[in-house]
């Protein structure tokens, strides 16, 4: 990572916030508070056990137990998905029908903000900002973003379906509370996050969600792998993917603000034999230029976005033999232990 940049630090402080995580329209930065409420905890028992049960029977049971299926299609630069769905453990089935990689964070509102707010207020603050660190001008990007409202540190972001390539289809599994979110993508083309617009009366790449009572008869489905996912420990891993479908458990032991003052997350990429692990790293840090900046060097194939420490979230994906690597969007992933290579045979 470069040793130029914006003090991202300074700028958290300035919010007085305990966690920065990723922003929300038009791109990151969300410095969201660690405090927020995380879903219920699943049983310990689960926490430290694989179940290991074919991968023919664990899927119906993941699918049966599903209280709600919500599609959400990727079309161009826009979501086509529900505006009203109800709470508890929803999946998200998302289908990549574009030409640009996308993901579909899913990010809960403090009471009195809409999705025009974020739009109209946070968004060319976040645009603004990485136009002048394209242009090198670091203390004039740590201005801009100091511009931010006091509310913007108090978006939660609460998971979603992760890093998707074109034509690729995933699913992901998270437990929602009643309330207002929003669904954003701020992958960048040409230097521009998706979810921006610069007409002020037209939205980028995000879209209102209102989640609404919870349906207390779903549970969470069962997963092959499972990972815990910590500042301090990285990746830890139990359960091997294998040929065919997997269903993919993550466990957030906790959340911190990185050096983009982000949270850690996770995504699953079929890493072809030429890539450069210092390029895909670099990839997945938004601050330089080419970081989330299409086309990918890799072709993702799903995961989960960041969420509050004591979340878990669940996601498939399929799989043919071939080299892959579990990563998070984070700087310095390798160094961090949020990158593992593994091979499917």
């Amino acid at each position: 990572m470069s040793s130029v940049g914006p003090d991202w630090r300074l700028i958290g402080y300035r919010f007085r916030v305990p966690l920065f995580t990723a922003v929300t329209i038009v791109l990151l930065g969300l410095l969201h508070g660690c405090e927020a409420d995380a879903p219920p905890a699943v049983p310990e028992s689960e926490n430290s056990d694989v179940k290991t049960a074919p991968i023919a029977e664990i899927m119906p049971a993941a699918v049966t137990t599903s209280p709600q299926i919500v599609d959400i299609i990727a079309r161009g630069m826009t979501f086509d998905a529900p505006t009203s769905i109800d709470g508890g453990w929803v999946t998200f089935r998302f289908s990549n029908q574009s030409a640009l990689e996308h993901f579909a964070v899913i990010e809960r509102l403090p009471d009195g903000i809409t999705v025009s707010d974020q739009q109209q207020v946070v968004a060319p603050v976040f645009q603004q900002g990485m136009d002048l660190l394209n242009a090198g001008d670091s203390a004039g990007a740590n201005d801009k973003f100091a511009e931010l409202p006091g509310w913007f540190g108090e978006i939660v972001f609460m998971g979603g379906p992760g890093l998707l390539s074109p034509g690729e289809i995933s699913s992901t599994t998270v437990f929602l509370e009643p309330g207002q979110y929003l669904l954003e993508c701020y992958v960048k083309t040409d230097g521009v996050f998706h979810s921006y617009n610069p007409d002020p009366d037209s939205f980028g790449m995000i879209q209102a969600l209102e989640v609404s009572a919870i349906n207390e008869a779903a549970a969470p489905p069962v997963a092959n792998v499972h990972i815990k996912l910590s500042t301090d420990q990285g990746f830890e891993i139990t359960g091997a993917a294998v040929a065919g479908t997997n269903l993919v458990r993550v466990d957030f032991i906790d959340q911190s603000a990185h050096e983009h003052f982000l949270g850690h997350d996770l995504h699953v990429a079929a890493v072809p034999a030429d890539i450069a692990t210092e390029d895909l790293v670099a990839w997945m840090n938004w601050t330089l230029p080419s970081g989330l900046e299409t086309p990918a060097p890799v072709r993702f194939l799903g995961g989960s976005n960041e969420m509050p420490a004591g979340s878990s979230a669940y996601f498939s994906v399929d799989l043919e033999p071939g080299r892959y690597a579990y990563i998070a969007e984070v700087p310095d992933a390798e160094r961090k232990n949020m990158l593992e290579f593994f091979d499917v045979r």
